[in-house]
């Protein structure tokens, strides 16, 4: 580990020497650029759109993030993720190519880009949006909360991935202004991620489950579905034995089905460990130690629009135990939810 440490301090000394008969710039060595080549770099712009357009993000301009990467294979650097063109000058080609004439001014809050591996099946590279729209008498008439996932194909480059991005989420902005697919009901907080953390208390025939989540992710309000990844903690209380499990395979599907009421599938594969009662079991098989455990919860719950507080659910519970073999390979259960949301 000391000899690894060695060369590579003896490589960066031999690339800084190189660098000595010029001029060096340390900003160059801690980091990088990514340019995000987009549609409208080569868009013949021949108008004018009557919609103003403000980019009103911490850092505006040409910056769409930050992300990490290593140089020469060991060295971390922030690589800057950058456009050709200021973003507010880039979505205004976008609203003129389409020719579209909105008087008013169209202010972008926040755009975040970043990797959310916690789904099972809906990981890959995410954008997180805000933006407000105000008529000409600075009238606020709508908002978008936008979300947009996109799982990089093999070997593929981070710039074209996130241009995909770029161009689908500035491709819905104007065609929801062109057709008004206007949100009356403003989002009443700071965008950012929200700390959602909640409790399923499942009621089994012979005891309880109890599988606490914490997650921190942008809202998902103005989405009518949803998918999010929250490995919890699981512990199972049982006559004869108890089990726990931290983490593992865990998706929710969410679905709005009205202005209060959310329906929340979710699916879990958990590894763990159990204890026995030794006045039950004087002999076990050691892999019976093992929890491997698949769940499955169907529920509905009391999630109003833009809730900040507590929020119940109820539905029910399955489960297949693989490990132990001791217990029932089946389980039916009774599934109630509490929990809060911190905008």
């Amino acid at each position: 580990m000391i000899l690894r440490r060695i060369i590579i301090f003896c490589f960066c000394l031999a690339q800084l020497s190189l660098l000595s008969g010029s001029e060096f710039d340390i900003n160059e060595f801690i980091s990088d650029t990514l340019l995000v080549p987009l549609p409208s770099d080569s868009f013949q712009i021949n108008g004018k759109s009557t919609l103003k357009i403000i980019d009103d993000r911490a850092i505006p301009g040409r910056i769409l993030g930050i992300q990490h990467k290593k140089k020469w294979k060991y060295i971390p650097i922030d690589q800057y993720i950058v456009l050709q063109n200021d973003l507010a000058t880039t979505m205004a080609e976008y609203f003129v190519q389409d020719s579209v004439n909105y008087s008013g001014t169209l202010y972008i809050k926040n755009l975040v880009h970043w990797y959310d591996g916690k789904p099972f099946f809906d990981k890959g590279r995410k954008l997180n949006a805000y933006t407000v729209l105000e008529d000409s008498s600075g009238t606020v008439v709508s908002d978008w909360i936008w979300e947009f996932t996109l799982k990089p194909k093999k070997k593929q480059k981070s710039d074209v991935v996130i241009s995909a991005l770029m161009d689908q989420w500035l491709t819905e902005q104007v065609q929801s202004i062109q057709k008004e697919n206007f949100h009356r009901c403003i989002y009443p907080y700071l965008y950012r991620r929200q700390l959602m953390n909640w409790w399923d208390l499942v009621l089994l025939q012979d005891g309880y489950i109890v599988n606490a989540h914490l997650t921190l992710d942008f809202p998902a309000d103005q989405q009518q579905s949803w998918m999010r990844g929250s490995p919890g903690v699981f512990y199972r209380n049982a006559r004869h034995h108890e089990s726990i499990a931290i983490g593992g395979k865990d998706q929710q599907w969410y679905s709005r089905m009205n202005k209060n009421l959310v329906r929340r599938l979710n699916l879990a594969y958990r590894f763990g460990f159990n204890n026995f009662d030794n006045e039950k079991y004087s002999h076990l098989d050691p892999w019976n130690i093992l929890l491997i455990n698949i769940s499955m919860n169907a529920s509905v719950e009391y999630r109003p629009v833009y809730l900040k507080g507590l929020f119940v659910g109820i539905g029910l519970h399955g489960s297949i135990n693989i490990l132990p073999e001791v217990i029932k390979r089946v389980e039916p259960g009774l599934l109630i939810t509490t929990g809060f949301i911190l905008p």
